[in-house]
């Protein structure tokens, strides 16, 4: 004769079984992300400061990537950055970026404190693939006529 009680506790265990599968397995977590980090120079070497310095990376056109979204990180005291999408330093998606940076006095002060080529997705000299982890970008940018090695407050005026 058969015992049936097993069969009858099958299900139960199956529902036990399968979510423990699944997390050592792993789930598809959606698209890929990948960090991403590097340094900001002038083109004498110094740091770009103002009261907002940011590097952004905007999807291009031809961008292949699942997710179309930007990313962006503060410019350090010493010219680091590191991007960040949705949560801090969690990098971008993989696909091809436009790297584009804002310096400017402040945060309610618009004015840019570089060339315009390097805040326009469509004019600036840097674009990146982005396929894997990078931690050695390098960018060299220009200041505004004037405004290298000037206090942010007197660039402002």
């Amino acid at each position: 004769m058969c015992d049936t009680s097993a069969f009858r506790r099958l299900p139960l265990l199956l529902l036990l079984v399968f979510p423990c599968v699944a997390i050592l397995t792993g789930c598809n977590r959606g698209p890929k992300m990948v960090t991403v980090s590097g340094k900001v120079f002038y083109k004498d070497g110094t740091v770009p400061k103002g009261g907002v310095c940011v590097v952004n990376f905007s999807p291009t056109q031809a961008s292949t990537a699942e997710i179309r979204k930007g990313a962006s990180g503060p410019i350090g005291h010493d010219g680091s950055f590191s991007l960040s999408t949705r949560a801090p330093n969690d990098g971008v998606y993989v696909g091809e970026y436009a790297v584009v940076f804002s310096v400017t006095p402040g945060p309610m002060d618009g004015r840019q404190l570089i060339l315009p080529k390097y805040n326009s997705p469509m004019m600036t000299p840097y674009k990146e693939n982005i396929q894997e982890p990078r931690n050695d970008l390098r960018y060299e940018i220009e200041p505004m006529p004037g405004v290298s090695g000037v206090p942010v407050a007197e660039a402002a005026k």
